[in-house]
C-alpha cells in the first residue's frame, strides 16, 4: 500500500491547547497532590499518542482494488464492477471514506454518482468499516450505454483514528480501463444479402497485388503511381524502375468510415446517427471476418489526442476484429477531413483489386462523384448509406445498400450556421 499511495495529507483536531491542558492538569495535580488530576493529564497524553499512532499506521496493510466481470463489453450490455477493501493488520479501521472517480456517461444500475458540474467528473462515494484482517467486497452494475474508452480512478481515501482526533487523506493513482465496443447489427438487422454482400469476392483465378511484399523490379510504365517507383533501384540504374508486388488470391475488404453526419463536417454532428454509422462499420467488419475475408478499416475520425486519420490495413489475424472494434470504440466524433479527400488519398495505397466499402450517413454530390471516379478507374466500390433518401443519380458499377430503417426514428437535426 505504501508504494501506491501518493499525496498523503494529514488533518487533525488536535492543537497545542491539549498539551497545555495536560501540562496544567499535571502541575495542579502535583501541587494539590490530586491523583485524579494527574491521572487525567496522563490519560490525555496517552490518548493523544495512541490516536496519533493509529492515524499514522492506518494505511499500512490497507488495499483497495476494482475488478470488472469483463473489461470489454458491447454497447447495451451490463457488466459488474467489484470493489474490494482489505485490512491486513491488527489495527482496525472504524471509518474509511473512498471517493472513486467514475466516468459520467456510464450510469450505475443501483447507485447514484456524485457529479461535479464544473469539472464534468463523477465520483462514487462509499463508506467502509473494517475489523482487523477483514476483507469486504461490494458490487455495482454498470450500464454500457455509450461507446468508448473509459477510465476508472484514481481513488481518494480518507481515514484516521477511531476518536476523530487525527485523520489523513491519500490518493491511489491506479486506474482501470473499460472498453465499450459499438453495438453490432446482424445481417437481418441490416437487411442485406447473407451471401456475397460485398459482391463476387471470390472470383476463381483472380490475382491481386500485395503492396507490402516486393518481389522484384521492372521498367516504369505510365499507369504506375509514384508510390510504386523503387527509388533506390532507380538511382542505382539511372532509369525509372517500378516495384513488382507479390500476387495474391486473397480478396481484401477495406472499410472506409465517414464519421461526418453533415455535408460540412465543421458544422457539428448528430450523435445518434453517427453511432449507428459506426455500428454498421463494425458489423460489416465482423461479417467479413466471419466470411474469412481479409478486412481493414480507415476512417476520417481520429483517436483521442491525435489529428491523424484512423487506419488499419486489411488482415486475417485472429485479433483483427478486436483491433477494429477497439479503434471504433476510441474514435472521436469529429472528422479530420472530408471523406472524399481521404478516399482519393488512400486509394493509391490500397492493393489493386481490393473492395472499397464506404459506410456513411450522408451521400452528397462531391462524395458520389469521387466514388464514380474510383469505379471508372477500375476500383471495386460498395456503398452503405444511412441517408434518408437513396442517391438520386445512377452510380455505374457501384453496389449500393440504402439503410433508411436504421435512422427512421431520428429527429431531423438543426444545422449550425
Amino acid at each position: 500500500m505504501k508504494k501506491t499511495v501518493i499525496d498523503t495529507t494529514k488533518e487533525t483536531q488536535f492543537s497545542d491547547a491539549w498539551l497545555f491542558l495536560a501540562l496544567l492538569l499535571t502541575f495542579v495535580g502535583l501541587w494539590l497532590n490530586s491523583a485524579f488530576l494527574t491521572a487525567a493529564a496522563g490519560l490525555i497524553l496517552i490518548l493523544t499518542l495512541c490516536c496519533w499512532l493509529w492515524d499514522r499506521y492506518s494505511y499500512h496493510g490497507l488495499s483497495y482494488q476494482r475488478s470488472f466481470s469483463e473489461d470489454r463489453a458491447f454497447q447495451g450490455e451490463t457488466i459488474t464492477l467489484q470493489m474490494e477493501v482489505r485490512n491486513r493488520k491488527l489495527l482496525p479501521l472504524p471509518w474509511l471514506n473512498i471517493s472513486d472517480q467514475f466516468p459520467t456517461t456510464l450510469p450505475l444500475s443501483d447507485k447514484t454518482l456524485t457529479a461535479d458540474s464544473t469539472t464534468n467528473i463523477a465520483w462514487m462515494r462509499t463508506f467502509w468499516s473494517l475489523a482487523p484482517f477483514q476483507k469486504i467486497r461490494r458490487t455495482v452494475e454498470i450500464d454500457c450505454v455509450e461507446r468508448g474508452f473509459f477510465q476508472y480512478g484514481p481513488a481518494k481515501l480518507h481515514t484516521g483514528d477511531g476518536f476523530g482526533f487525527f485523520s489523513s487523506k491519500a490518493t491511489l493513482p491506479k486506474q482501470d480501463r473499460l472498453i465499450v465496443y459499438p453495438r453490432l447489427y446482424s445481417v437481418v438487422d441490416l437487411n442485406i444479402p447473407t451471401r456475397n454482400p460485398f459482391g463476387n469476392s471470390r472470383a476463381t483465378g483472380q490475382l491481386f497485388e500485395d503492396p507490402l511484399r516486393t518481389v522484384g523490379i521492372r521498367e516504369w510504365q505510365q499507369r504506375d503511381s509514384l508510390r510504386r517507383i523503387h527509388w533506390k533501384a532507380t538511382a542505382r540504374h539511372q532509369e525509372l524502375l517500378s516495384r513488382i508486388y507479390e500476387p495474391s488470391e486473397e480478396q481484401q475488404i477495406l472499410i472506409f468510415l465517414n464519421v461526418a453526419t453533415l455535408e460540412r463536417h465543421w458544422h457539428g454532428h448528430i450523435p445518434e446517427l453517427q453511432e449507428r454509422t459506426i455500428s454498421v462499420a463494425g458489423s460489416l467488419a465482423a461479417l467479413a471476418i466471419e466470411e474469412r475475408l481479409s478486412v481493414g478499416l480507415i476512417a476520417n475520425g481520429t483517436l483521442p489526442g491525435s489529428d491523424q486519420a484512423l487506419r488499419l490495413m486489411p488482415g486475417r489475424a485472429p485479433g483483427q476484429l478486436t483491433r477494429i472494434l477497439e479503434l471504433l470504440a476510441a474514435v472521436t466524433p469529429f472528422a479530420a477531413q472530408p471523406i472524399e479527400q481521404l478516399l482519393m488519398q488512400e486509394a493509391p495505397r490500397v492493393p489493386w483489386g481490393s473492395t472499397l466499402v464506404l459506410v456513411t450517413a450522408i451521400a452528397h454530390e462531391s462524395l458520389l462523384a469521387t466514388l464514380m471516379d474510383l469505379a471508372a478507374a477500375g476500383r471495386t466500390v460498395v456503398l452503405f448509406t444511412l441517408a434518408k433518401e437513396p442517391p438520386i443519380q445512377l452510380l455505374p458499377n457501384i453496389r449500393i445498400y440504402h439503410l433508411p430503417h436504421l435512422v427512421e426514428d431520428l429527429i431531423a437535426p438543426t444545422l449550425v450556421a
